[in-house]
């Protein structure tokens, strides 16, 4: 029996250790996140599931470190890992990660006159300052508005003043990439950069986008 276990744990460190030190997903020509059926010598063998959950003993060979808000994350074949008490687990890509290169399956979207590129549920925009792909917030669906009738105006007793949100708190290292917040601080300034509206507050750049059906504003790295 101690013969047989022995035999059992050196097959199954084998196969972590093949799944660890493999090319990448796009490499040996199979996508990531479904059961992956791959070629050897005429025949076929099935491979690791990689999605949200998967835990890996040990993080595959080219895998990049991210930093995001402070927290490392590690990029590997369009997923994001983070370090687990039993090995290093996939998690959802975090807003306001940047990445230099896509899977080539992600796929180009048009939404509301912007250009998103999609991979395993991520969103990302491409930033030509630092030739990265952003990961970003979903967008929201363009909805067509009809025009509506013409109202005739009835005088009304004009509504108090709206209270102004205070201004974020950047906390004490400042804003970070990829902090999300709800309002924008006194005195930024709107720019548009190749054609994406940012709004500047000194050397911090804010992405508007949609949570939750409201505008809120990421911060991004240029």
């Amino acid at each position: 029996m101690n013969k047989l276990n022995l035999v059992l744990g050196a097959s199954a460190f084998i196969a972590l250790a093949a799944f660890a030190f493999s090319p990448s997903a796009d490499a040996r020509g199979y996508e990531r996140g479904g059961d992956h059926h791959h070629h050897r010598g005429g025949g076929y063998y099935r491979g690791p599931r990689v999605s949200v959950g998967f835990i890996a003993p040990i993080l595959p060979r080219g895998h990049v470190r991210v930093a995001v808000g402070g927290h490392p994350y590690y990029y590997h074949g369009g997923h994001f890992y983070r370090h687990g008490p039993r090995g290093y687990v996939v998690v959802n890509a975090p807003l306001g990660a940047s990445v230099v290169t896509l899977p080539s399956r992600a796929v180009q979207v048009q939404v509301g006159g912007a250009t998103y590129y999609r991979y395993a549920d991520a969103y990302y925009q491409w930033v030509p300052a630092s030739r990265t792909y952003v990961v970003v917030a979903p967008p929201a669906p363009v909805a067509v508005v009809p025009v509506p009738a013409p109202v005739v105006a009835v005088p009304t007793v004009a509504p108090a003043p709206a209270t102004v949100p205070a201004t974020p708190n950047p906390g004490p290292d400042g804003f970070q990439p990829g902090q999300v917040v709800e309002t924008l601080p006194t005195g930024y300034a709107a720019e548009i950069i190749n054609g994406i509206q940012y709004y500047r507050y000194g050397g911090n750049y804010f992405m508007p986008t949609q949570r939750d059906g409201r505008e809120v504003y990421v911060v991004v790295k240029l």
